[in-house]
């Protein structure tokens, strides 16, 4: 079939346009999901007038990276794609003192434009034709007594979205694992209005999505909705479970990334721009820390035990003596001429030991261009669970309550040799009892007929990451490559599927995820009307 040549040319067009529409981004509409934006005024500070020309220095202390701008007749200046971190604004114009301002770029503003007004300083005669200060690194600021400016970050004068973040000073110093065995920084979450933790599940299960009572209702449940709307991302990318849409529940290894790893967190539990998609509920991000030009790094443990806790209201203490095993009518009960004997496994307290260590560390590869950071953390836990069970009774094995004592038939005819005997069930319904066991522990929660076993409920996980960000200019116009690899290595001992009998599971999970970002800017750094764009790639496995 053959196509219109000027219909082909509008499909191209549209195609175009398509794709225009979908990577570019135009200043002060819209960011990304990861990055945000510095608009900032150059004004007399004395007079208000906008300050035409001035030389304006973006430096990340961090990194070493510095972007030049220049402001424009209007006094204003424009970056995007700035990561969330502190940075120093610094300001030079002939005639004015040179200024020096501190900016934190929070996540809660990344998607949004910051701004950053800047008064200079009339010079005096004698120092009015000094040249501009030349760009040095400064130290990493520190913002503890300028509160006006964290205030001013956290501000969302633009939007109606309800939600909270936590800085790196926060989701590393808050204590967490009050939820779960694991230390998990989606614990954080609980802290936020509207968030509650989710409903019980069947049988109280934990463990993965692979039926009912086994996997978690979700980490947290928001404004009443299920705990499966929420949708998990870590720099932008997806981060959800692949059976049930949250975050790996029931595993040892819950978040894909230590805590000393995490950057920033942040929850939006209420009206999501549009930069978020995929479910209605809340939309978490976490972003990871990135090396920079000094070396750092951190080593750190975590250890929980039985013996530092109390005893689980659940976790009954009736002994574990073993008795003869007994009928109603206090007849024992033999098997081939010897007592037939049960013991009681519910007398001490569950055992439980959770060790968590690891190490993370940054630096620099190549200085003001190449970093890395990496972290690992190994996770282990030898632990048992008391569980019961009703099962029946010996007198519930035979029809009619008579499993104790059998249904008697007697010989057909006075007289005859026939012996008496008794059955309780038939030959079928024999060979379906044996399947249960005997009851042990008639103090128990289901009284004669409880079952108490202890179970083993341990586990052991594995979590390494890696990312690396890439800095160079691509003709004069600023460019960076930003990856992270992601991997975990699950095994997990589930004691209790759905209240069942002889149902544990042990399920082996691996999954591996790398993440590819390219953020460019696509006009020259002193466009009045500049334009970015940003490549994001992520695959995900799960074996």
């Amino acid at each position: 079939m053959r196509i219109n040549p000027l219909l082909k040319r509008l499909l191209w067009l549209s195609i175009v346009a398509a794709c225009c529409l979908l990577t570019f981004v135009r200043a002060g509409r819209t960011q990304d999901t990861v990055t945000g934006a510095f608009e900032g005024t150059v004004t007399n500070s004395q007079t208000g007038v906008p300050v035409a020309g001035a030389t304006v220095l973006i430096i990340n202390p961090q990194t070493g990276l510095s972007i030049p701008k220049t402001s424009d007749a209007r006094g204003r200046f424009y970056q995007g794609l700035l990561n969330p971190g502190i940075y120093t604004i610094r300001v030079a114009a002939p005639g004015y003192q040179t200024r020096e301002v501190q900016q934190r770029l929070f996540i809660t503003r990344t998607g949004e434009v910051v701004p950053v007004p800047v008064a200079l300083e009339p010079d005096t005669p004698a120092s009015a034709t000094a040249t501009p200060t030349p760009a040095t690194v400064a130290p990493t600021p520190v913002l503890q007594n300028d509160e006006e400016t964290d205030i001013r970050a956290r501000i969302n004068a633009t939007s109606g979205e309800r939600g909270g973040s936590f800085t790196e000073e926060e989701v590393s110093s808050l204590p967490l694992g009050a939820t779960s065995y694991v230390r998990s920084f989606d614990e954080l979450a609980l802290l936020l209005p509207g968030v509650a933790p989710p409903p019980q599940t069947l049988g109280s299960a934990a463990g993965p999505g692979v039926g009912a009572g086994v996997g978690s209702a979700g980490q947290f449940a928001v404004n009443g909705l299920r705990s499966r709307a929420n949708n998990f991302t870590v720099d932008g990318s997806d981060n959800n479970d692949e059976d049930i849409g949250v975050r790996r529940q029931g595993f040892v290894s819950l978040v894909p990334q230590p805590i000393e790893s995490i950057k920033e967190y942040q929850a939006i539990t209420l009206l999501a721009p549009a930069q978020f998609g995929r479910n209605i509920g809340a939309q978490v991000n976490a972003v990871s820390k990135s090396g920079g030009n000094g070396i750092h790094g951190t080593v750190f443990g975590f250890f929980n035990s039985s013996q530092l806790n109390a005893r689980n209201f659940f976790d009954s203490t009736n002994g574990n003596g073993s008795t003869e095993l007994r009928a109603g009518n206090n007849q024992p009960v033999r098997l081939n001429g010897a007592p037939l004997m049960v013991q009681n496994q519910s007398g001490g307290k569950d055992s439980f030991t959770f060790g968590q260590a690891g190490f993370v560390i940054g630096g620099r590869i190549i200085k003001d261009k190449l970093f890395f950071f990496a972290s690992a953390e190994g996770q282990r836990t030898n632990a048992t669970q008391e569980e019961s069970f009703e099962v029946p009774t010996v007198e519930q094995r035979g029809v009619f309550g008579t499993g104790a004592t059998g249904i008697f038939r007697l010989p057909s005819e006075i007289g005859s040799r026939d012996r008496i005997f008794a059955f309780p069930t038939t030959g079928d319904g024999d060979a379906i009892f044996s399947l249960f066991p005997f009851p042990n522990n008639p103090t128990g929660i289901y009284g004669a007929n409880t079952l108490t076993q202890v179970l083993p409920a341990g586990g052991k996980g594995r979590v390494l990451s890696f990312k690396f960000d890439d800095y160079f200019k691509l003709s004069g116009r600023q460019q960076s490559i930003v990856g992270r690899y992601n991997y975990t290595n699950d095994t997990r001992i589930i004691p209790v599927t759905g209240g069942a009998l002889f149902s544990s599971l042990v399920p082996r999970v691996r999954t591996q995820n790398v993440s590819l970002f390219l953020n460019s800017e696509v006009t020259h750094a002193d466009s009045a009307h500049p334009v970015y764009n940003q490549v994001r790639l992520s695959y995900g496995r799960t074996r």
